[in-house]
């Protein structure tokens, strides 16, 4: 029976989020009027973040130790989704944070930048508790609708433009390619509930080829958002052209939405994951563990297209912000290593290297619009040149986030990698796993170059950073003690993330 209390109890994060969205929209036609323009951002700015701080106190203390569905079998909350949830809200709440700060420096006084940035996180969240094929499809438009406008929010920029037109258009294909999996898979099974159609495809054969078809489109659409080669034409663009604090926010809430949700889609569609919940209604599943000859091949070699080209792309880079685009894509690789696992190491690892990611990537666009002042200033790496010595702090912190991307110890960005590498070892793809160190070193060039640059190099011309204010300041701290910290000392986190993905089989 429908129950608003139990409707609060799981769904409570996505609800104070969509409350803080029209308190914002109220707020900035009613309440902030008479305050300048850059006192209404600042307040706009602090008061998005206390309602994604809100929603992740909702999360963490009323939502992690359910494992429960609501609301017709449309939504649902365990720990899996919760960690996600957290790790998205995270990201959102330093990409906030971040916004606030780089909002002044590029004289940006529309407030709806923070009120849109909620709804799409709103859509996020709504994504991720999903277990309802058409739900899913309408949060994720919902997120990448906000990122489109976000994308484009420097009207008076050509690029910025351009780089929301690309994703607009290349992402409609995405969303396209991923409803039509779903169509197909509703035609098959009569439902969109992710368990009732794992069912029905395990008691049928197999190899039935609209059953491939539909496994074909929801992998192309969520690898779309996953920006995995080749579907990652959209990526170089779109990150460049986007203003930093939104590239960072795309970077870390759209991948960590896209992964989570393609885990939970897959894997209990496509896999036998639900076999091993033990109810009785699931044993057939089992057999699903023969189509891991269509999708397996196929990971493989999108997963080492993506690292190699992401890397070696990366290195041509004279563009600071375009260098960490194509590294994103390389990062994205590095996850798809995990799908491949096929095993709780796997599943652990991804959820591990999200919120890994979430801190280091987040971090460098961070102190990257720092650096570079206003938009497109001080963006190519000849700026970078011997800034170290006139920014010491601002040079250490992309130093450590950089070193973390590049999966040195102690940072995060190790620990990440190797719990990846463990899981497909593990599974015995010793040449993929090697391949994978491989490209790990070329991408280690490219990230000590900028060190390089920083520290070894004479000034080229003269660079005047932006202003640093507390918002800031609070989300690069946030960032780099994470980095340090998840890296020191990762097994309390691991071990949280192993138990998330460990629930994923039993709230079905």
């Amino acid at each position: 029976m429908f129950s608003l209390s139990e409707l609060w109890r799981i769904t409570g994060g996505q609800l104070i989020l969509l409350f803080f969205a029209f308190v914002l929209m109220f707020a900035d036609l009613y309440c902030f009027q008479k305050d300048t323009p850059e006192k209404r951002m600042n307040k706009m700015g602090w008061l998005a973040a206390v309602g994604i701080l809100a929603a992740l106190g909702h999360v963490v203390y009323r939502e992690w130790n359910l494992t429960q569905v609501i609301f017709m079998g449309v939504f649902s909350m365990e720990k899996y989704t919760a960690f996600l949830v957290v790790t998205t809200l995270i990201a959102g709440l330093i990409a906030t944070l971040i916004g606030i700060g780089y909002a002044r420096n590029n004289q940006i006084i529309r407030a709806e930048y923070f009120t849109v940035s909620l709804f799409g996180l709103y859509g996020a969240v709504a994504m991720l508790q999903s277990i309802d094929l058409l739900m899913m499809f309408i949060a994720l438009e919902i997120m990448s609708i906000a990122v489109y406008v976000l994308a484009g929010f420097l009207k008076k920029d050509q690029r910025s433009q351009e780089g929301a037109l690309k994703y607009f258009l290349l992402g409609s294909f995405g969303s396209a390619f991923f409803l039509f999996g779903v169509v197909l898979l509703y035609g098959i099974a009569g439902s969109v509930n992710l368990s009732h159609i794992a069912k029905v495809i395990a008691a049928g054969p197999l190899d039935r080829p609209e059953v491939l078809v539909a496994m074909a489109m929801i992998m192309a659409g969520l690898f779309f958002k996953m920006a995995l080669v080749p579907f990652h034409m959209w990526t170089p663009d779109v990150y460049e052209g986007s203003p930093s604090a939104v590239t960072g926010y795309m970077a870390t809430v759209v991948k960590a939405v896209a992964f989570g949700a393609f885990v939970k889609v897959f894997f209990v569609i496509f896999t036998p994951l639900l076999a091993g919940s033990g109810e009785p209604l699931f044993q057939g599943v089992s057999r699903l563990s023969a189509l891991s000859i269509y999708w397996k091949p196929v990971v493989w070699w999108i997963a080492l297209l993506t690292m190699f080209f992401g890397n070696l792309i990366a290195v041509s880079q004279q563009n600071v912000k375009r260098m960490l685009a194509y590294s994103s894509i390389a990062h994205a690789g590095y996850m798809a290593l995990g799908i491949l696992a096929d095993n709780g190491e796997g599943r652990m690892a991804i959820l591990f290297y999200l919120l890994a990611y979430t801190f280091m990537n987040l971090g460098a666009f961070g102190v990257l619009y720092v650096i570079d002042g206003r938009e497109r200033q001080a963006q190519d790496l000849e700026d970078y040149r011997g800034l170290a010595y006139v920014r010491p702090g601002l040079a250490f912190l992309m130093s450590l986030f950089l070193v973390s991307m590049a999966g040195l110890p102690p940072t995060v960005g190790f620990i990440a990698k190797f719990y990846l590498f463990a899981a497909i070892i593990k599974e015995g793809y010793f040449l993929l796993a090697a391949l994978g160190i491989l490209t790990s070193a070329i991408g280690a060039y490219y990230y000590l170059r900028v060190i390089y640059m920083l520290y070894m190099k004479d000034p080229a011309r003269e660079v005047v950073p932006g202003n640093v204010n507390l918002a800031t300041y609070l989300a690069l701290i946030i960032a780099a003690i994470s980095v340090l910290y998840l890296g020191i000392l990762p097994s309390n986190v691991a071990r949280l993330a192993d138990v998330a993905q460990s629930t994923l089989s039993f709230v079905f």
